[in-house]
């Protein structure tokens, strides 16, 4: 297992790209809040505003999105992220392919924050079964696309200037990724305790409010990843040979 320190200490800009405005609070939310206290750089990138994600029939999709990407914005202020170390591709929920358009949006962005790490979905999982072995759910397919096209644009296309040339000419050098932090479905290796911060993670969540529009939705999100007591966000750690 690792620590929080084997993976972090050394870092000072972190990346972390998600499918949908809440997504980042929900699997990161308690780590992010943890590193902008040690004044690292945090960017988020989220590839889907989310503008499908409401069983409301009476709100349009354009208001949808713009009202989670404003709920985002918020709940990223409150955890201590710059609202500049923000940006939304913008795509709509479902519609995300992992394809080489999509690589290379997320290759844009790795170039141009310079990550020393990459945070995002497991791209694998499909059929899960949760903690508590109730049962199964299925990992959103727009989780899935993402995290693939980020491990790709990860390696090799953020990497090998031959890829997206028009990024040179707007002055957007290639950059070398080493390491990249995946959600926990399949397994994981770290383990981040967040117990004594608990209200700050739910607080957040509750900016969602499209999301979690009561205490106890935003209480079932962590009570889910919780183990003798203690609250937990899981992650498995890869660090590449090249």
């Amino acid at each position: 297992m690792f620590t929080y320190e084997d993976i972090f200490s050394s870092k000072q800009n972190i990346l972390i790209v998600t499918a949908h405005p809440d997504d980042s609070v929900v699997y990161y939310g308690a780590l992010i809040r943890k590193l902008t206290a040690e004044k690292k750089n945090i960017f988020v990138l989220n590839v889907t505003n989310g503008c499908r994600g409401s069983g409301d029939t009476v709100i349009t999709e354009e208001e949808l999105g713009k009202n989670r990407v404003s709920e985002e914005l918020l709940a990223l202020e409150f955890l201590g992220v710059q609202h500049n170390n923000y940006a939304c591709l913008n795509y709509k929920d479902g519609e995300v392919e992992s394809n080489y358009k999509l690589i290379g949006e997320i290759s844009k962005y790795i170039r141009q924050f310079k990550p020393h790490i990459v945070c995002t979905h497991e791209p694998t999982g499909v059929y899960l079964s949760d903690y508590g072995n109730r049962g199964f759910f299925v990992q959103h397919r727009d989780h899935r696309k993402v995290g693939e096209a980020v491990v790709d644009a990860v390696y090799p296309f953020s990497r090998d200037k031959s890829f997206f040339p028009e990024h040179q000419k707007e002055g957007i050098a290639p950059h070398t990724v080493m390491e990249i932090l995946l959600t926990d479905e399949i397994k994981s290796n770290f383990d981040f305790d967040y117990t004594e911060d608990i209200k700050t993670k739910i607080d957040a969540l509750l900016l969602h409010k499209s999301q979690f529009n009561t205490p106890e939705s935003a209480q079932e999100i962590v009570d889910a990843v919780k183990f003798d007591n203690r609250y937990l966000e899981k992650y498995f750690y890869i660090k590449l040979l090249w």
